[in-house]
């Protein structure tokens, strides 16, 4: 039987750690790849994928480095595995990978529908996945805690030791220290609606420009409840950690905020 060799190389926007989950991660590959997977992770172990129609045995495994298989679609000829070995390589200092796929033994009639498939059923759909499932923690944070005042929800979109940088002011480790920030801020602040002007994902970090528009219905900074609606935007870099959010940088506009409060001309009024 005449067989081919299928190579490609595919640059995505993520971690190693988090392609090479992806892939030998049951749940996960069933997710990303919208069909049922089941995986022995392990070397020696069985895999079946896409609903049993490609099947066969991972022979090596290196973590976030390396998987080779013996690998088959169950409509080729019986007993025959092509050679599949996947290399993720990182990049771009760590939050992008290089995924080198070589595949050797593919049937030659099957070889451009095996080819189109690595595009059209794996790396088109992983790059969504993986921004995807990067970003759900953080607009869940966004619109559970920021728009309906839920404190409780940081216990479930932030690590237990996550670290929250605001500028001007120093926050210990901690859960506590963003329930705090919220705590103050809807002490001060009525009818809170924040909303996304932007999002940008690059490795393992989410990049998001805010704006948020309230109600002045308590204390702020020494300036008493003044009942007038106000504006800040905010710029957030939030960086995920399997699934949590782990770190954050964030810088609100407060001094436009503050220039509303005190009936001052914001920065972008001035320039009206």
């Amino acid at each position: 039987m005449e067989t081919k060799t299928v190579t490609h190389e595919v640059f995505l926007n993520a971690t190693a750690h988090e392609v090479f989950e992806a892939f030998i991660d049951d749940k996960q590959h069933a997710e990303f790849t919208g069909a049922p997977a089941q995986i022995e992770r392990k070397a020696g172990g069985r895999f079946t994928a896409h609903a049993g129609h490609l099947e066969g045995t991972t022979q090596e495994i290196e973590q976030d480095r390396r998987i080779a298989q013996a690998w088959r679609s169950v409509n080729w000829p019986a007993g025959h595995f092509s050679q599949l070995t996947l290399t993720f390589t990182p990049i771009y200092e760590g939050r992008g990978t290089q995924l080198s796929l070589v595949q050797t033994g593919v049937p030659a009639d099957q070889y451009e529908s095996i080819n189109s498939g690595w595009r059209t059923h794996y790396w088109s759909k992983l790059g969504e996945y993986l921004r995807a499932k990067k970003v759900a923690p953080v607009r869940r944070f966004l619109e559970e805690f920021k728009n309906h005042a839920n404190i409780d929800v940081v216990n479930e979109t932030w690590t237990p030791d996550a670290v929250l940088h605001v500028t001007g002011f120093p926050l210990p480790p901690g859960r506590d220290a963003q329930k705090n920030v919220g705590r103050t801020i809807f002490a001060a602040f009525g009818d809170v609606q924040v909303e996304v002007n932007d999002t940008v994902v690059e490795g393992d970090r989410v990049v998001e420009r805010h704006t948020a528009h309230a109600v002045h219905k308590g204390e702020f900074m020494g300036i008493p409840a003044t009942g007038k609606k106000v504006f800040w935007t905010e710029n957030h870099i939030y960086r995920i950690a399997d699934g949590k959010i782990a770190e954050t940088w964030s810088e609100p506009s407060f001094h436009d905020l503050l220039a509303q409060l005190r009936g001052a001309k914001t920065a972008t009024q001035a320039g009206d």
